[in-house]
């Protein structure tokens, strides 16, 4: 009887299942510490390094171009460097740590158009403000939803500006795709607001994806020890960094806020890790080739070295279930056109895998 009770036990609250049907395998190699990755079309992929190389691959022949640029990117170490890519209709939007001088840096996003294998009129649409010393949490995802673009800026490691809407630090930001900001953005007549911030209260969104299904962006967040989440970027809402740490502690143990992981009037998260997995970007996933996975969300995680399917149904997220384990540090998912999922690992000796059938 303590045997049943025991496994009963084990079914209800061991939440995370492994699945055993999936392998990962590598279709480029020698890459060195990649972030971003854009699909152009289905054979070719745009990938950023942090060391601040811009690559142009095509994974049928193997081949791979530089792309040139004159971006202020500042050299990478820790969490700095070129980070985020974007295709979109001729476009190349990147994230990137930017040099600002006197040893003040921002998270920027840079735009210009792919010609010829050039990258023309490449210039900055958005500095985030106020530029910063230290060299941690940049947030940095980007995603394009009805011709307007959303943009992930982490709090820095500063903790409560997050809170202060007068800063881009601990926000997500919603702009044209011009750099200008949108008419219908919640606080643009404000003065207490800057006019491209959209959603406030946020640690480090590594993670940003748009739900064809419900035409929604969600993103993920890391907390601090404890905390990451799954949520939804609503107009004018508030997750309450660092008033509230989602379930996570300092990690000197320390209680954050007043310990509370929720407070009314804040945004909850749909889905929470405790303890941290270092959740980073993710997928809902829209092709054929997954039938099981269909409509779901695939994630990465950089800590746990997990690639994570969650069931996503009715706005709710359930049933999370690990596809991949132990390769790396998995920092980005992506799809393309064909259904057809690929993964880049945060590694100095790195590469493209696709997901298969075992």
């Amino acid at each position: 009887m303590k045997l049943i009770k025991l496994i009963l036990f084990l079914l209800i609250f061991n939440s995370q299942v492994y699945a055993n049907e999936y392998k990962l395998v590598e279709v480029f190699s020698n890459l060195n510490k990649p972030w971003g990755m854009s699909f152009i079309d289905n054979d070719n992929v745009l990938i950023t390094q942090k060391s601040g190389d811009i690559l142009k691959i095509n994974l049928n022949t193997k081949s791979i171009l530089e792309l040139e640029h004159n971006l202020a990117v500042i050299d990478p170490h820790w969490q700095a460097g070129m980070l985020d890519i974007l295709y979109s209709d001729g476009s190349i939007f990147v994230s990137y740590t930017e040099d600002r001088g006197g040893e003040k840096t921002s998270t920027s996003i840079a735009k210009g158009e792919l010609v010829d294998n050039k990258i023309i009129n490449f210039k900055n649409i958005f500095q985030s403000e106020p530029p910063v010393e230290n060299q941690l949490h940049w947030g940095s995802r980007l995603v394009i939803k009805d011709k307007l673009l959303y943009a992930s800026v982490g709090e820095r490691a500063l903790g409560s500006v997050a809170q202060d809407p007068s800063n881009h630090i601990g926000k997500i930001i919603r702009i044209k795709t011009d750099g200008s900001s949108p008419d219908d953005n919640p606080f643009v007549n404000n003065p207490n607001w800057l006019p491209e911030v959209y959603q406030i209260g946020l640690r480090n969104p590594q993670g940003m994806a748009l739900n064809s299904n419900d035409g929604g962006v969600y993103i993920t967040n890391h907390g601090p020890k404890g905390g990451d989440f799954f949520g939804k970027v609503v107009a004018g809402s508030n997750y309450g960094w660092m008033d509230v740490a989602w379930g996570g502690v300092d990690y000197d143990g320390s209680i954050i806020g007043d310990g509370s992981a929720w407070k009314e009037g804040l945004l909850k998260p749909i889905y929470r890790w405790i303890p941290s997995i270092a959740v980073s970007n993710l997928i809902f996933y829209k092709g054929n080739q997954f039938p099981e996975l269909k409509n779901n969300i695939v994630l990465t995680s950089l800590k746990a070295k997990k690639l994570i399917k969650l069931d996503f149904i009715d706005g709710k997220a359930s049933n999370e279930t690990v596809l991949i384990k132990g390769m790396g540090r998995f920092r980005d998912v992506e799809q393309n056109e064909m259904g057809q999922i690929f993964v880049i690992i945060d590694d100095e000796e790195s590469g493209i895998w696709e997901l298969k059938y075992n």
